[in-house]
């Protein structure tokens, strides 16, 4: 049985009208919306965007149709033609959903296909409609579903032979520009839409090779096409994977622009997100958790093995930039260091697990709160630094013969290649066979516990310093030291006047003074009755703004008694405090110096970072305004 879609777009009202056409066998039909949508581990009810749905028979004649659940209909229709036409409002503007307007059509099919669960349909066939705006008439379609019958602008009829492939190619148009690379004889595409004036051939100059290193890791290139669809925006942000696309989010100010120099940290993100996305395609999308692999979309799946397929992938994002040269040893040891400061920061890393944090994700990390930096970790960037770490332990327990490179290629080639899936204690058992050593501790302790990670220990065996210090503002993230600091204590590493107190407190600025968006657990001021949400607007009866307290704080010794106002749900408090020492969170990180590097240790850092995969570029070029 085929299944036809034709869908409709209103520009001004944001919504698109479906028409789904199949022969109904006879008694009740069931149509259904997935819940989530693979790659974001969060019930987003994606059938709560429906307004209106109805049904008619060959004859057009209405059918009785009842919504049995949040995201279920049932139809009772005669056996023949039936029509379903139902209308999505689509104002989400994430990578995750369908958000229309008089400048792009975005979508994801979890948000626009109704499924019909008990029929077996042998193919999807889509039917794009331009809509009638002048607007519109210079739009172009971009994406990888199958093309039956289109114009020169992807208009028409496409095609899936699996409700899985149907939902796992997100579709954009607009009016697009583009710009094409080969990568392993395999045609890459990068397609744009939104106001930008990013130079395209910088691009594809930068990102090829970063590519490349994940291929040359994995030892092959499972896609004959890829395309990168990137929305730039003011200042959005975020990607989602897919079998052979990503969908992707950036500010205006991540592209490179005309005569940049170098490569800045705004930049360097867009080159991780984009290296990020595309690591996934191995490592999720085809290597992928066993409870994972046919999922029900319409609840939760539970994993503990995010940390890996997330982590790891964290790992490799930037890693790879830095094998591909792309970006150098200090920009990336900055990067890492920041991350390690985000996890430092937070208390929540020894009460949750990365394990645990993977299993939550619905309800923890995708749902945080104010209380979650205490409460839960991030299993994308701890599970970076537990992926560093068992890159680390792995080339030490096998004296240098194995690395997680190795474990990825045993898993690409294990599972990846073969369609098996990931059972849960699967990578446990793997990095002891390859390793010929029993890592069980370190799964024990850094995966599935909440033991302190020993990042110094572990920068050591790369020939990296590493420290943690007092922070010099709220926002100080650390970062990298170009020479070895005299000390290696918690002493200043710059000329800044550093915050020598702090009440352990993020906050954000207000019309009235500055309001407390985290209060770190058994902090200064958590202590002293304050929480999140309030806002402060005097200490010691001096006016406290967002961007003054700082200095403010920076003013008073260790010890000192002082008094703050805040209100609370509009009512004036106050709160008598005893400051105390900043926390030791920032991280910084340098080179040491080779003399002071024993041979083994020389050899692994040249490993860890060496170039892999120059053998697979080929050309790139650009092309404006045109899909290639």
């Amino acid at each position: 049985m085929i299944a036809h879609y034709h869908l409709h777009f209103d520009l001004l009202q944001k919504i698109i009208t479906v028409t789904l056409t199949l022969n109904a066998p006879a008694g009740a039909l069931r149509l259904r919306l997935p819940a989530w949508i693979p790659g974001s581990y969060m019930i987003r009810d994606f059938a709560r965007h429906i307004i209106s749905l109805k049904a008619t028979d060959a004859s057009d004649k209405p059918v009785v149709v009842t919504k049995t659940d949040k995201q279920t209909w049932s139809i009772a229709a005669p056996a023949g033609v039936l029509h379903v036409r139902y209308q999505v409002y689509a104002n989400d503007p994430s990578v995750r959903g369908a958000h229309i307007d008089q400048t792009h059509a975005f979508f994801n099919g979890t948000t626009v296909f109704l499924q019909p669960p008990d029929v077996p349909i042998s193919q999807y066939q889509i039917a794009l409609e331009r809509p009638n705006t002048s607007t519109a008439a210079d739009w172009q379609v971009a994406t990888m579903l199958e093309k039956s019958t289109c114009d020169a602008q992807g208009f028409g009829t496409y095609q899936a032979d699996s409700y899985t492939r149907l939902i796992d190619c997100p579709v954009e148009m607009a009016q697009l520009d583009s710009c094409s690379f080969t990568v392993a004889g395999v045609p890459h595409q990068m397609v744009f839409s939104g106001s930008q004036h990013a130079d395209l051939q910088r691009l594809v100059a930068d990102l090829p090779p970063a590519l490349a290193e994940h291929i040359a890791l994995f030892g092959e290139l499972p896609v004959v096409r890829y395309l990168f669809l990137t929305r730039v925006t003011a200042k959005g942000y975020g990607g989602l994977e897919h079998a052979d696309s990503t969908a992707l989010m950036c500010a205006r100010k991540e592209l490179p622009y005309t005569g940049m120099r170098g490569i800045n940290d705004d930049y360097q993100r867009y080159l991780g997100l984009c290296s990020h996305e595309y690591f996934h395609l191995w490592n999720v999308k085809r290597i992928q958790p066993r409870v994972l692999q046919h999922a029900d979309l319409a609840a939760e799946s539970h994993t503990s093995l995010l940390w890996a397929f997330e982590g790891i992938t964290s790992y490799y994002d930037d890693l790879a930039l830095l094998r591909a040269s792309v970006i150098d040893l200090p920009s990336y040891l900055k990067t890492v260091a920041q991350s390690m400061t985000r996890v430092q920061r937070g208390p929540g890393r020894l009460l949750q697990s990365v394990a645990d944090s993977s299993f939550d994700a619905w309800t923890k990390f995708y749902q945080q709160d104010e209380n979650a930096p205490n409460a839960i970790v991030s299993y994308y960037t701890k599970g970076a630094l537990v992926a560093f770490g068992l890159d680390v332990e792995m080339r030490l327990a096998s004296q240098d013969r194995v690395s997680l490179d190795d474990l990825m290629r045993e898993l690409w080639q294990r599972y990846g290649r073969t369609g098996l899936g990931v059972e849960e204690t699967a990578i446990t058992a793997l990095c002891s066979e390859l390793t010929g050593v029993a890592m069980d501790t370190f799964f024990a302790d850094y995966v599935y516990g909440v033991k302190e990670l020993p990042l110094a220990q572990w920068c050591a065996a790369l020939g990296l310093g590493y420290r943690l210090r007092q922070a010099h503002k709220r926002d100080d993230s650390g970062g990298y030291l170009a020479s070895v600091p005299d000390s290696v204590s918690a002493s200043d590493s710059n000329t800044e006047t550093p915050v020598r107190v702090s009440l352990d407190v993020q906050t954000v600025e207000h019309a009235m003074g500055a309001r407390l968006t985290t209060v770190y657990s058994d902090g200064v001021a958590q202590g002293a009755g304050l929480a999140a949400g309030d806002i402060v607007i005097a200490l010691n009866g001096e006016q406290v703004t967002h961007a003054s307290l700082d200095d403010q704080l920076a003013r008073l010794p260790v010890d000192a008694s002082v008094q703050l106002h805040a209100f609370r749900d509009g009512i004036l408090m106050t709160f008598d405090l005893v400051l105390a020492a900043s926390r030791l969170v920032s991280c910084e990180l340098w080179l040491l110096p080779e003399n002071q590097l024993d041979a083994a240790c020389r050899a692994r850092h040249h490993h860890w970072r060496a170039t892999k995969g120059a053998h697979l570029l080929a050309s790139a070029h650009v092309s404006e305004h045109t899909l290639v």
